[in-house]
């Protein structure tokens, strides 16, 4: 960091070699003369110290790390999400995540728990995924006792009343119809991609709870699953900035000692690979005299690793790789704009709005997706496009400068994010909770730098073995069908084959008219 510092304070004009460069300004791909790189050792070590972790008799583990600063963030990561339903109606999670830090035995509102923080400068959140629930208090380090109090409160003897849970429902309602509104549809399309890959088990659950389940969910469905996955055996209590013994003491007082019966779902996930079609072509509501257009929007993908398979960092490096974003950015080759979804996709084809690579690793499985969306006319074209950029990865070059640029650009990102407590937390709360350690950045980092272009190629023929799912959203009458892009993955070069059999068959049935043409 102190680099950094020294470049700022030289004169530029020093840093540009004589007579390099046609213009006279210095490389972009080469480091400023005369300036030291700062040590990777010394920077992990100076935002993450060594992480302490003690399991409890209650099966609760309670890990900890120490940070720089005048503020501590203290959290429970979860074992809890949609992939838990199994036994409970589809849904409830969705509820659950409305009604954090409601009332609770000790706190008649969650003004009550604010007035409690007030004097620790404190706040609290809560972080929903399909797999993990994860609830932070953060405060002054004075306030742990408190914060502690109002997390196992929260955890463990939450009362929902009539008045939260209708509010939930009213709050999950007005949700569903912003995403409807929105521009961006990844929330939607990527819960129909999961759903095609993990068909009728775990992480195929809905994170959105479906409109066929908001008004039949009741207090006893809450209570039921609420009682059946939190449970201390399942939690993992972080503390970030506070000292290791006074966690575990503050733990011991207020998470109960008694072993909990655990009757949780543990089902592992059976990825199966499919498709999973919501056609919508009803224009959004108009925001004031804006009219939102009708889209197409895909999303294809493929089976990954878990966040613990030695795997792992290699897809993360083949989502850095591949990146993207939306047609219009404000940012620059540190957002990703020399990622190959800009560079080949975005900047290639006016007509495509967004184009998006996405790993989601989970616990005991993970997809690999690449989302795009477009103009309903190009729903053929946008899904071609999509194939063919999984088949690149596999038969075509990586260069060097590209995999650089993007484990530069991860490993700028994991250094970056250790400023921020409540990352750091859910870092140590997940990986506790898969592993029992925490890698620490410094490995993560080493792990970035040794993977290879032969390895991502590999990993790629690999992945397209796997059976393709396909998640598809809006106006739907120009998308291949799940037949026609599996036969596409199959060949060498991709091709979707079947068009102008598919548009006739369509306009015979009136629903394209005027598409054939050209």
């Amino acid at each position: 960091m102190r680099a950094g510092f020294r470049v700022l304070n030289r004169s530029f004009s020093s840093l540009i070699p004589r007579g390099g460069g046609v213009t006279g300004h210095p490389p972009l791909d080469q480091p400023f003369p005369g300036v030291t790189s700062p040590k990777l050792d010394e920077i992990s070590t100076a935002f993450s110290k060594a992480t302490q972790i003690t399991k409890l008799q209650n099966g609760m583990q309670v890990a900890s790390s120490q940070q720089s600063g005048g503020m501590c963030s203290v959290g429970v990561v979860l074992e809890a999400g949609p992939r838990n339903e199994k036994n409970h109606k589809e849904g409830v999670s969705h509820f659950l995540e409305k009604l954090s830090f409601c009332k609770t035995r000790n706190y008649e509102s969650p003004e009550h728990m604010m007035a409690a923080l007030e004097p620790y400068g404190g706040m609290y959140e809560s972080l929903h995924f399909r797999d993990v629930s994860v609830f932070i208090v953060s405060c002054l380090p004075d306030g742990l006792d408190t914060a502690t109090d109002i997390l196992s409160q929260t955890l463990l003897h939450s009362d929902f009343s009539p008045h939260d849970i209708e509010a939930a429902r009213e709050s999950i309602a007005c949700e569903i119809e912003m995403f409807k509104m929105g521009a961006d549809q990844e929330p939607i399309v990527t819960d129909l991609v999961h759903a095609a890959a993990y068909h009728n088990n775990t992480l195929g659950r809905h994170k959105i709870c479906p409109i066929s389940t908001l008004a039949d969910i009741e207090k006893s469905d809450l209570v039921s699953y609420y009682k059946s996955n939190y449970t201390p055996s399942r939690m993992v209590l972080v503390g970030v900035g506070v000292e290791h013994e006074a966690l575990v003491k503050s733990a011991q007082k207020h998470f109960p000692r008694d072993l909990s019966e655990d009757l949780g779902d543990r089902s592992v996930a059976d990825y199966t690979g499919g498709y999973c079609y919501k056609h919508d072509d009803e224009p959004p509501p108009s925001i004031g005299p804006q009219e939102l257009p009708t889209l197409t929007h895909v999303s294809v993908g493929f089976k990954s690793s878990a966040h613990q398979d030695d795997d792992y960092v290699k897809f993360c490096v083949l989502n850095t790789l591949m990146g993207g974003g939306g047609s219009f950015s404000a940012g620059g080759p540190g957002k990703g704009m020399y990622t190959r979804l800009y560079l080949q996709v975005l900047n290639r084809y006016h007509w495509i709005y967004s184009a998006l690579a996405l790993n989601h690793p989970y616990q005991d499985c993970g997809i690999f997706t690449i989302n795009g969306s477009s103009h309903p006319n190009h729903g053929w074209d946008l899904t071609q496009v999509i194939i063919k950029q999984f088949k690149e990865m596999q038969h075509g070059k990586i260069n060097h400068s590209e995999l650089e640029r993007a484990k530069t650009q991860l490993k700028s990102t994991l250094l970056m994010n250790l400023e921020y407590r409540t990352i750091v937390l859910e870092d140590i709360g997940r990986q506790v909770l898969a592993s029992g350690e925490r890698k620490t950045p410094a490995e993560l980092c080493a792990m970035i730098e040794s993977v290879t272009p032969q390895q991502l190629q590999s990993l790629a023929k690999r992945m397209l073995e796997s059976k393709p799912s396909v998640g598809a959203f809006g106006d739907l009458k120009n998308v291949p069908n799940y037949q026609e892009i599996e036969a596409a993955f199959k060949r060498d070069n991709g091709e979707l084959t079947n068009r102008i059999s598919h548009l006739l068959l369509k306009g015979m049935r009136g629903k394209t008219t005027g598409l054939i043409k050209g």
